[in-house]
């Protein structure tokens, strides 16, 4: 009778442990909806005059939904999957693929996309963490909000590792971009996948995280892969060697309150014909002082450079994958919420100077505004106008041309979850008739850009 009571007890053991081992994973929803109105003028500066653009006089109301799924096995193991609306414009289909879209909405097909799906674990017994899929892939920067190379969705596995407390490692494989044909087959050779080693380090008052990339562009990765790769030559028929990338990004707030941040980036992309090959660079630098219990100041200085008068020896500007990058909110992007800022990798080529107040404590509790100024003047040779296609007028300027860009940005927290924003942006080219140009000859102009939006984060 014992043995068979310690067995009892044992089998119980056993089928308690199984069933622990194969229980359901604890899942948590998170996500946000955000509803966007902006009123925007001139915002392709060419102030009405042929070709009218879609953007001279423009009002619209964008939507896009987030949500998020965490499946958590355990502290070891753990899956991400994030789904992301299409930014549609209300009135035109609604969020959807616009196929029987009426005004009003409701027509079409709703698109409800993967924006991320991976797999995240720790190696047993070890402080090794492994990711695994299509997840979010940033290289390091302290200036500007992100990454002027890369900063988004990628498909990849990411390892990383700690050596002590104050050095890591992190390194993977990862595939930056793929391209189907119209008849949804893989084009041959038409990836991006590359290498990532970064060095994590982290002292008192003082970090840093150095990094080599390597990117293996096939021959017809080109063909629409991002205009900032290359802009130069044949696409398809020259083939590329490859493409690489190295830098550091710098952090010391041993000087507490002040706090000093760096980047320095430097990218280039090889082929066989030098007319389309591209290399340049990109150094930022920011004192930031958080010594104020009502505002944050931050003054800020970039430079990338830019195109020279010759476009036989290639591109001179720094090489792009998924950027984030930007100083203000309007002209370089980083826009409050969606469709409110001209961000584009046509603007590298440039010095820029900005004064930055975040978090500013206004007369209500929940109410804070950020103001930005910002000065920039091209890099690019005002005889490179002709020569590549990644320059365009309203976005890139030449050694001769200046941009001015005043924001003014309010956010208001109705609730712990849900805020009200309101963003007012001014943006003055001062710009050369000899500069770039799209159909006739502009010398610039102003644009602004009112909106209001709400961002409820669940």
């Amino acid at each position: 009778m014992k043995r068979l009571t310690l067995l009892a007890v044992a089998l119980t053991m056993v089928l308690g442990m199984a069933a622990s081992a194969f229980a359901a994973p604890e899942v948590t929803v998170s996500g946000n909806i955000l509803i966007n109105a902006v009123w925007r003028s001139n915002w392709d500066f060419n102030d009405g005059d042929a070709p009218a653009g879609a953007d001279d006089d423009a009002f619209t109301i964008q939507e896009r939904l987030d949500l998020g799924f965490t499946a958590v096995a355990n502290e070891n193991l753990k899956a991400v999957i994030v789904f992301r609306s299409v930014r549609g414009n209300l009135g035109q289909g609604d969020l959807a693929d616009g196929a029987g879209g009426a005004a009003g909405g409701g027509g079409g097909t709703v698109i409800l996309g993967l924006n991320q799906g991976y797999i995240d674990f720790n190696w047993p017994g070890t402080s090794v963490n492994i990711k695994a899929g299509f997840q979010p892939v940033a290289l390091p920067a302290s200036v500007g909000g992100g990454s002027l190379i890369q900063d988004d969705i990628a498909s990849g596995v990411l390892v990383s590792t700690a050596f002590n407390d104050n050095v890591s490692m992190l390194a993977g494989w990862v595939r930056f971009f793929d391209t189907p044909d119209a008849a949804a087959n893989d084009i041959d050779e038409a990836q991006i996948d590359g290498l990532i080693l970064a060095l994590p380090l982290s002292y008192e008052g003082f970090a840093a995280t150095p990094f080599l990339v390597y990117a293996a562009p096939g021959q017809n990765a080109l063909q629409s892969a991002p205009a900032g790769l290359a802009a130069f030559g044949t696409v398809g028929t020259d083939e590329f060697e490859g493409a690489w990338w190295l830098g550091s990004n710098l952090e010391l707030s041993m000087l507490d309150p002040f706090i000093i941040k760096a980047d320095l980036n430097y990218g280039a992309v090889n082929a066989d014909n030098d007319r389309s090959e591209r290399d340049g660079w990109l150094f930022d630098a920011a004192v930031e002082y958080t010594g104020f219990d009502f505002m944050n100041l931050e003054l800020a200085f970039a430079y990338t450079t830019g195109e020279d008068d010759d476009a036989t020896d290639g591109s001179e500007r720094l090489p792009i994958l998924s950027d984030s990058w930007a100083l203000g909110t309007t002209f370089f992007g980083a826009g409050l919420i969606t469709g409110d800022d001209m961000g584009d990798n046509d603007n590298v080529g440039f010095w820029a100077l900005a004064l930055s107040a975040t978090g500013i404590q206004s007369f209500a509790e929940g109410l804070t505004h950020d103001a930005h100024i910002v000065y920039a003047q091209g890099t690019n040779d005002e005889d490179a106008a002709a020569a590549p296609a990644g320059l365009t007028y309203g976005r890139s300027l030449t050694e001769n041309e200046t941009m001015l860009e005043i924001d003014f940005n309010t956010f208001y927290k109705i609730y712990d979850e849900l805020t009200l924003y309101n963003g007012i942006g001014y943006v003055n080219i001062d710009g050369d008739d000899d500069g770039i140009v799209r159909a006739a000859d502009e010398d610039g102009g102003d644009a602004w850009k009112f909106q209001l939006g709400l961002k409820y984060v669940f």
